[in-house]
């Protein structure tokens, strides 16, 4: 079984490096079906001799094929490009070196509790079905499941922001943009992850600033990613519970709490567990709105900027990376499955 297992898990990395290299493929030519090229968004003002190095780089004056063969070369020695307007003249990999800690940062919490939490909420939702308590966590969830995120972060900022400062005089008061205190300092870069970094640096005052801007993001990815487990459970263990399997074990005598357990909640679990391994990725390329509301500069926030000032080589960084996030994402999925099911064995 493990010998299986391994031998199934090198497969999947293996056909990970041409999946990775058609994603590669496919953004480069939707690149290109944008309007203009890279060089034409540099700020107003830029020396003519910056853009024309710029395009000399990239061989943007050549014919499309110098340019592809330059953009995978380039790619496999770790240059993703140069940004030519959310970070101008930045390495485009220097900006998602610095951007991606501060998008995981706001998405860890809810990868690793949403399930935990979703889960057992969905059982509980099921343990009481058609009572107060049912109808309560479904209204919750559906109401969640339908406000846009947008929407959800600015009642967040309204809340945080002006009713609870106003009605306890500042004593409840949560900073509604931004990853740090305007014109406050970062720590030490050592990981990029600006809590451990602050931790590193014994610096009390950096970390608490970095946890209390991370508050608010937290909270609507964890109540977004939250409803849509808590549904998903309900569902497919009622779905579960109807199965002969089920009648047979309840005929033979097994406790309720066996039942759901046991012979329920594994079976039950393995559609639930797909949504919620997929929601990394979802939730890494979905913080985007989040921190487009917040202006929490992560990895999200760089790509509508890039998709809005059509900066070619920052839009290519950034869905290569959520790409290779979500294909390994799918890999862990399918190992977690053979540990909730041991039932399922790959070839």
């Amino acid at each position: 079984m493990v010998n299986k297992m391994m031998i199934y898990i090198i497969k999947r990395i293996l056909l990970a490096i041409p999946m990775i290299l058609i994603l590669m493929v496919l953004t480069w030519i939707f690149a290109q079906l944008m309007p203009g090229d890279p060089s034409s968004n540099f700020p107003l003002g830029t020396p003519p001799e910056v853009i024309a190095a710029y395009q000399e780089k990239f061989h943007l004056n050549d014919p499309w094929y110098i340019q592809f063969k330059t953009y995978f070369i380039n790619f496999f020695h770790g240059d993703l490009g140069i940004s030519s307007s959310v970070s101008p003249n930045e390495k485009v990999s220097d900006y998602i070196r610095i951007a991606l800690p501060r998008t995981i940062e706001i998405a860890i919490i809810p990868i690793v509790l949403v399930p935990i939490i979703g889960i057992k909420t969905g059982l509980i939702s099921v343990k009481y079905k058609d009572k107060w308590q049912d109808t309560l966590i479904r209204v919750f969830a559906v109401l969640l499941v339908a406000l846009p995120s947008f929407f959800l972060g600015m009642l967040f900022q309204y809340l945080f922001g002006i009713i609870l400062p106003d009605a306890t005089g500042d004593w409840i008061s949560l900073p509604v943009y931004g990853v740090k205190t305007p014109g406050g300092a970062d720590p030490p870069f050592v990981t990029g992850f600006r809590i451990i970094d602050s931790i590193l640096a014994n610096d009390q005052y950096l970390l608490k600033d970095a946890l209390i801007h991370m508050i608010l993001p937290v909270l609507c990815l964890t109540a977004l990613s939250f409803a849509t487990i808590t549904r998903q459970t309900r569902a497919s263990m009622l779905d579960v519970l109807e199965n002969d399997y089920i009648r047979t074990s309840r005929a033979k005598g097994a406790s309720e709490k066996s039942v759901y357990n046991k012979h329920a909640l594994r079976n039950a679990l393995i559609p639930t567990v797909t949504i919620a391994i997929n929601r990394i990725g979802g939730i890494l390329a979905g913080s985007a709105i989040i921190e487009m509301t917040f202006n929490y500069k992560g990895i999200g926030y760089g790509l509508v900027k890039a998709i809005e000032t059509n900066d070619y080589w920052m839009i290519i960084g950034i869905v290569i990376v959520i790409g290779v996030i979500n294909i390994f994402s799918n890999l862990i999925a399918d190992i977690i499955y053979t540990i909730i099911d041991p039932r399922i064995v790959y070839e």
